[in-house]
C-alpha cells in the first residue's frame, strides 16, 4: 500500500479514537428533569462512537494488509521459466501460478502476489491474467 492511503487511514483512526474519549465538560445542575451521572442519550451516543472508531479501524487494517499486487511488464522465458519485466520497479519476476494464458513476447497485466524469499529473481504468485496488450514493443 502506498505511504499517502496508510497515512490517511492512520489520521482517521487517530480522530476517530479521540472522537469517542472526549469528554464534554458542563455544568450538571440536581434538580427534576437532570441527569446525575450520565444520560441514556449520553450512552448511546458514546457507544455509536465507539462502534464507529472500531468500524473505521477494522477497515483501515483490511485494507492495509489485504491487498494484491498488480504487475504490467512484457513475458520472456529463461532457464528458470516465464519471467515478466515489471515497468513499474523495473524487477525481473519469475511468473508461478495460473500462466496457461500467457505468452512470451506479450506485453501482459497479471493480479497476485509477490512471493517472500531471497531468490533472485523474486516470484510472483500470478492469480489472474488482467489484461493482454499485445506484442511487447521492439526494444531499441
Amino acid at each position: 500500500m502506498n505511504l499517502g492511503l496508510r497515512s490517511i487511514l492512520t489520521t482517521v483512526a487517530i480522530c476517530g479514537f479521540f472522537m469517542t474519549t472526549t469528554v464534554i465538560g458542563r455544568a450538571q445542575t440536581v434538580g427534576q428533569g437532570s441527569c446525575i451521572g450520565a444520560c441514556k442519550g449520553e450512552v448511546v451516543g458514546i457507544l455509536v462512537g465507539i462502534g464507529a472508531g472500531g468500524a473505521a479501524l477494522g477497515i483501515g487494517v483490511y485494507y492495509a494488509v489485504h491487498h494484491s499486487h498488480t504487475l504490467t511488464g512484457c513475458a520472456g522465458t529463461s532457464a528458470s521459466g516465464l519471467q515478466l519485466q515489471s515497468q513499474s520497479d523495473r524487477k525481473t519476476y519469475v511468473l508461478v501460478g495460473e500462466i496457461a494464458g500467457i505468452k512470451p513476447g506479450e506485453r501482459v497485466s497479471v493480479s497476485g502476489k509477490k512471493e517472500k524469499g531471497s531468490g533472485i529473481p523474486q516470484q510472483f504468485l500470478v492469480e489472474k491474467l488482467t489484461r493482454d496488450y499485445g506484442a511487447c514493443p521492439a526494444s531499441s
